[in-house]
């Protein structure tokens, strides 16, 4: 996802590898519908994996993710997929077309859930996943605006905004309240009853899943203003990397990455793909989108229309959520 929005926002990128119109299409829908279908897999062999090995007795028999072989396996698709098909993607595809291929993407899980993890299809799964497609294409469509290239300075002067300083350090407040109180949650694990159990990991899950939407989205910022970086290198002829705070940034940057797999990793390990993917998608893009807003100080940009449709696109993808958590009750 961050791969996908970095790129249709930096014209430079999205320039390269021109085709002709409808081949540039037919191969973008083609690798689009690979790639997302490959990646929805991958994510399920990992909560298989965590599946497979809660349900062993002896807590010392145990392995650790990476020693499992199913999980490897789950998190080098997803992680190809990602890169590859999202590379791909933006090069080829319009804004519309890429919008509704990122909604496939969490239909497929609902899909795999099904298949690979044998849970119900109930008329809650069809309902959950109409409305988690629909509610994604609206934010997709409507959130993405682009941004006019700058050099270090200019980053560093949006960056020491005070206005987004309040915000950056208002989102990272709220991760560590979530760390928090999913700690507290989890330390009332063993007063709970089999049904409250499962509700609990849910709710754990989903807290990781925000955690993880949030990362992602700075993530993003931090990418883009590092592919800003490497775009004026490239085609400017103008090394922005000479000066200290462009490794920061890199540095942020993989820093950042690894956190939201982390906890990514944390939320597959409590509660289904289906549920959690659709959730960290919505958390993601809102964040991703209030992001740009702020430090590109393009808030005026946002028309009043989108911004409603934006919101009712959110309120409509948490009720999917919602009703694809339904059906794991049923």
């Amino acid at each position: 996802m961050i791969i996908v929005l970095v790129a249709r926002d930096n014209p430079a990128i999205v320039a390269m590898g021109e085709l002709s119109p409808g081949a540039s299409i037919a191969l973008g829908v083609i690798v689009g519908l690979c790639s997302t279908s490959v990646q929805s897999i991958g994510l399920t062999l990992q909560r298989k994996s965590h599946l497979l090995e809660d349900e062993k007795e002896d807590e010392y028999a145990r392995r650790p993710p990476y020693r499992r072989r199913r999980w490897q396996v789950g998190m080098l698709m997803f992680l190809i997929a990602n890169i590859v098909g999202s590379t791909v993607q933006i090069t080829t595809l319009p804004l519309p077309v890429l919008s509704t291929l990122q909604a496939s993407g969490l239909v497929f899980n609902t899909i795999c859930a099904t298949i690979l993890l044998h849970e119900p299809f109930t008329r809650y799964s069809l309902l959950g996943t109409l409305l988690v497609a629909g509610g994604a294409v609206l934010i997709g469509t409507f959130g993405a605006m682009t941004e006019p290239s700058h050099n270090l300075t200019q980053l560093l002067d949006l960056l020491a905004r005070r206005n987004f300083l309040l915000w950056l350090f208002g989102t990272f407040f709220l991760v560590i309240i979530i760390i928090i109180v999913s700690w507290l949650t989890a330390r009332l694990h063993p007063k709970l009853g089999s049904r409250s159990t499962a509700r609990l990991r849910l709710l754990q899950g989903m807290m990781y899943g925000a955690i993880s939407g949030i990362l992602s989205a700075h993530c993003l910022l931090v990418a883009k203003s590092a592919v800003e970086l490497l775009v004026r290198t490239i085609v400017d002829r103008h090394n922005q990397f000479n000066k200290w705070q462009s490794w920061i940034i890199l540095l942020a940057l993989v820093v950042l990455a690894l956190s939201q797999l982390y906890y990514l990793h944390r939320g597959l390990k409590l509660c289904s793909t289906s549920v959690l993917y659709p959730f960290v998608f919505c958390v993601y893009n809102i964040i991703a989108i209030l992001d740009g807003l702020i430090y590109f100080r393009q808030t005026s940009r946002l028309p009043v229309l989108h911004a409603l449709l934006i919101a009712l696109g959110t309120v409509i993808l948490l009720a999917g959520v919602v009703a694809l958590s339904w059906r794991l009750d049923e």
